[in-house]
């Protein structure tokens, strides 16, 4: 069997499994790294030969490549769960092996380089003072919300609930392509909106002449990442590093701050509170911490 046969196996195996499936998005990812480098390289080779010397002459090949250590990281991580998922009819795997980091010598990732810019509040002003329309919207939203670009891109009208002051993200848009979920099950969730900002959503979205979408936002990722990088904004995900820097900057309870940005509770007690069930506390909260800029 070769590793590019089981590869596919794999791939198909965690997109249907009843137990923890792999999301859309994860999906994606995997399949793109396996086709464009992992594949080319050791597509062909029998099963039996990846090892710990395949995987290190793989490494090899990605760092010469200029791979950044992430994306290596996760390439090496790829071809093991693959290995690993060749089983018999026992279940018991195929190809058992003891990995050697040490020989494997994969770049080691650096906490420092990992940590991305939050995004300075001199360019929010400026996304609000000089722009208008949807992009002035969406600045506000991305750095008073904190939801992922992709969740924002995908909102519909019926998402918006003006009159509770929410949004409801469920889905999220991968590469222009409407999914119907999110990147993670925690990302399925309500955002409560700062009344200042269910007022903008109003303005521009309220009195929209005609809705040949339902879509909230109409312009394409591409064309947004270009007028937000003018406006002197470090990417989309910097404006969601902003909103939960302040969120813990107000004190706000940490499972309130995870629920809103769809990230997943960390320890038992964490998960035993609903947080997302206490609607009037949810509020206060949010009226409370303010959005951290003036509309």
């Amino acid at each position: 069997m070769t590793f590019k046969t089981q590869s596919e196996a794999f791939m198909s195996e965690i997109a249907s499994r009843k137990s923890d499936p792999v999301r859309t998005n994860t999906l994606h990812v995997y399949r793109s790294l396996l086709e464009a480098r992992i594949l080319p390289f050791l597509g062909k080779e029998d099963m039996v030969n990846v090892n710990n010397r395949t995987v290190k002459a793989l490494v090899a090949h990605l760092t010469e490549g200029g791979l950044s250590p992430a994306t290596i990281t996760l390439a090496v991580s790829l071809v093991k769960q693959v290995v690993k998922s060749a089983v018999d009819e026992n279940g018991d795997q195929l190809y058992p092996r003891t990995w050697n980091s040490r020989f494997i010598d994969a770049p080691r990732l650096d906490p420092a380089s990992q940590k991305a810019p939050t995004c300075p509040i001199p360019a929010i002003r400026a996304g609000l003072d000089t722009t208008s329309g949807e992009v002035r919207v969406l600045v506000a939203l991305l750095a008073g919300t904190g939801l992922r670009i992709n969740e924002c891109l995908a909102l519909t009208r019926e998402d918006w609930d003006a009159a509770a002051s929410t949004l409801k993200v469920h889905s999220t848009m991968v590469r222009g392509k409407l999914q119907g979920e999110t990147k993670t099950k925690a990302g399925t969730r309500v955002v409560d909106l700062n009344p200042a900002l269910n007022q903008l959503l109003h303005s521009l979205f309220a009195n929209r002449e005609s809705w040949t979408d339902d879509r909230l936002f109409l312009t394409g990722e591409r064309t947004l990442r270009r007028r937000i990088a003018e406006l002197g904004i470090p990417g989309f995900h910097s404006l969601r590093r902003f909103r939960i820097t302040h969120l813990q900057s107000q004190n706000v309870p940490t499972t309130l701050t995870k629920f809103w940005a769809g990230h997943a509770s960390g320890d038992m007690t964490e998960r035993y509170t609903k947080m997302g069930a206490q609607i009037e506390e949810r509020k206060t909260w949010s009226e409370k911490a303010g959005l951290g800029f003036t509309l």
